[in-house]
């Protein structure tokens, strides 16, 4: 059976969801996320969301809210609005 893009432990896809998920695994020190994966399931506190909006920031040039980051836990989520006006 094939593991779909909604599937538990699904890959990042696309360049933003990849992006976030390397900024994930660095911070979290894991060798790879899931794009449903959950930043608080993970032990993401408050101060992980600053360590990365700070490397979204230093990374890719995009200045991300931390609310934004506390408001969209995933992977895939958090991807599908770092590049949205705020």
């Amino acid at each position: 059976m094939s593991e779909t893009s909604d599937a538990p432990g699904a890959p990042p896809r696309g360049e933003d969801e990849e992006l976030v998920a390397a900024i994930w695994c660095d911070v979290f020190d894991l060798e790879r996320v899931g794009r449903h994966d959950d930043f608080y399931e993970l032990g993401g506190h408050s101060l992980l969301a600053i360590r990365m909006a700070s490397r979204l920031r230093d990374t890719a040039g995009l200045k991300v809210p931390l609310r934004l980051i506390l408001d969209n836990p995933t992977v895939a989520e958090l991807a599908r609005l770092i590049r949205k006006p705020t």
